[in-house]
């Protein structure tokens, strides 16, 4: 390990939070406004100042975009704001990432760039897409949050998809083939259903969508070859630049979003940073880890957010944390806290009554 001095190692723990762009926030912040909340009340709630909010580089915890969430929440009374603040289409929500989604050839190429680029929306949770069996046709897009975020979080996300959706496709009346959720309703499931156009289920196992499968190759009305290219090249230089002063975040979206397929290792991470695997093991003792610590941390961190969410079975649990067999989780869950996963789980949920 390099001779350095003690003192000057990050503190990986706390570079390790859940992050979320300031683009999204700031999304966030001007639709409640139009909802007659005083703007600088919501930049108090989270603990911001308008000149951060221009700042399309920044990153804040996720725990400020929650306290602003709820302070909103309840201030107006409506605990169906995410679901409904996830209806309002704004590319710029995403940053650079919308706009490669809204130029893109197809639905599949838009959700290939957000699978290579997320980290550059945050850490907060990731997609995962499932491409359909012959067996079971659909294609499945899931959202899996790295943390335990309000159901506000997760219709918010879900729905911008299906906005998102409706603007690539140039129709207003599309509708995936259903819609699932973790969390229990806050609202009359048919209001769900009158936005979605189609089955949602809540207690789900996961939250995403289920989709047709010949809508990932259909050809999108915006498609504009040279400026999507020269987004991507965007993209990827944001991306080098992230890696370069936050690896750990670019690291922990990667593995979040390869865990379900497989365990990556040293050589695979090293290569999606464009990096050789003795320059990223430098940058991980920088922040005195190592990539084998790190992807401990995540899988705890994973494991803990997926057994508060109560319809998770600790067979799926372990499957989305990449372990072979549930016993070799159960073993790894008993060394990470002292419970066994349903133990925890009881405990979760007497905390959260």
């Amino acid at each position: 390990m390099d001779t350095q001095n003690t003192s000057s190692i990050k503190p990986v723990l706390q570079e390790y939070q859940a992050k979320i762009a300031v683009q999204a926030v700031r999304s966030f912040i001007n639709f409640a406004e139009r909802q007659g909340l005083p703007r600088s009340a919501l930049l108090q709630a989270a603990s911001l100042v308008e000149e951060q909010l221009h700042d399309s580089h920044l990153l804040i915890d996720v725990s400020r975009f929650e306290a602003l969430v709820v302070y909103a929440s309840n201030t107006l009374n409506d605990a169906l704001l995410g679901f409904t603040h996830g209806q309002v289409f704004e590319p710029d929500r995403w940053g650079v990432l919308g706009l490669i989604a809204l130029t893109s050839a197809n639905m599949g190429a838009a959700l290939q760039a957000q699978y290579r680029f997320q980290s550059l929306s945050g850490n907060m949770g990731a997609p995962i897409h499932m491409l359909g069996t012959q067996e079971a046709p659909a294609a499945c897009v899931q959202w899996v949050p790295a943390y335990n975020c309000s159901h506000h979080t997760c219709e918010m996300i879900v729905t911008g998809l299906i906005a998102l959706g409706r603007q690539l496709l140039n129709d207003q009346d599309y509708s995936p083939l259903q819609v699932s959720f973790t969390h229990s309703p806050h609202g009359p499931i048919a209001r769900y259903e009158e936005y979605f156009n189609c089955p949602v289920s809540f207690n789900a196992e996961y939250n995403g969508l289920l989709l047709a499968p010949d809508l990932l190759t259909a050809p999108l009305r915006r498609f504009d070859k040279e400026l999507n290219s020269l987004l991507n090249e965007r993209a990827e230089s944001l991306l080098a630049r992230q890696t370069s002063r936050s690896p750990i975040e670019v690291i922990k979206d990667y593995v979040i979003k390869t865990l379900p397929d497989h365990v990556s290792d040293i050589d695979e991470i090293a290569m999606y940073l464009n990096l050789s695997v003795r320059s990223t093991q430098r940058k991980l003792q920088e922040y005195g880890t190592s990539y084998s610590q790190l992807l401990d941390v995540i899988r705890k961190e994973l494991a803990l957010t997926y057994l508060r969410q109560t319809s998770n079975s600790v067979l799926y649990v372990s499957e989305r944390l990449g372990f072979s067999e549930q016993s070799a989780f159960q073993r790894a869950f008993k060394r990470w806290t002292g419970l066994t996963p349903r133990g925890y789980r009881v405990k979760a949920q007497q905390q959260d009554r």
